[in-house]
């Protein structure tokens, strides 16, 4: 009995050791995402500044700080929601072994508890995915409403020119 409840711990451990691992992944992936934003968005904003041959390089350069902010803005929503896949999955695990310990219906008490559990378990997992779809779908439409904004508010100045 001492030896299954070794390795059934051991196998915890392995768990979440490939959680931490997955975990600085996704972090380290992340990190390189963002700074490669951040280094194509300050050189081409740099591109923008050092062009004198541009006839309007204050609009240029406004329109290519705005576009590095909405790439930085979804690049940190999409860092976001990758940690948030990796929370969903390693709670859907604990889930998944909590209900394998409570094994098959021994009695009338067992039974109630795992309907609760995967209630649970339903409404977590369906009000986490919502949740990163709403934010994707949020950040997407902020930045591109931020940028037609400016372009809008660059075109009604033009014509008033």
């Amino acid at each position: 009995m001492h030896a299954v409840s070794t390795s059934t711990a051991l196998l915890g451990l392995e768990q979440q050791l490939d959680l931490l691992n997955e975990g600085a992944d996704i972090a380290s992936r992340n990190l390189e995402r963002l700074v490669s934003t951040q280094f194509d968005g300050y050189r081409d904003w740099l591109r923008t500044v050092s062009d004198t041959t541009s006839p309007h390089p204050v609009e240029r350069q406004l329109d290519h700080s705005l576009q590095l902010g909405c790439a930085l803005w979804v690049a940190q929503v999409s860092a976001i929601t990758d940690a948030m896949q990796l929370v969903e999955r390693a709670v859907a695990d604990q889930h998944r072994q909590l209900l394998g310990k409570l094994g098959a219906p021994s009695g009338a008490v067992d039974q109630p508890l795992k309907q609760a559990l995967c209630l649970s378990g339903c409404s977590y997992d369906a009000l986490s995915k919502a949740t990163r779809q709403v934010a994707n779908f949020a950040s997407n439409r902020f930045a591109a409403a931020a940028v037609s904004a400016f372009q809008q508010a660059r075109d009604k100045i033009s014509e008033s020119v």
